[in-house]
């Protein structure tokens, strides 16, 4: 038997979830992003130091 709805309110906290959950992800993979950015840069900016004789 089916499931009768009395109105669309789980369909809706569905969508509403599904976008916390996309707009979450999204987030995870800029902080991520710029992380490894970070890293990489520093990495090359020390690399830079060295073989000037800076540091």
């Amino acid at each position: 038997m089916k499931r009768k709805r009395k109105n669309n309110t789980d369909r809706k906290r569905g969508q509403m979830m599904l976008e916390y959950v996309v707009a979450l992800g999204v987030f995870l993979a800029l902080v991520g992003i710029c992380a490894v950015l970070i890293h990489v840069f520093r990495a090359y900016g020390n690399r830079v130091l060295d073989i000037i004789g800076i540091s």
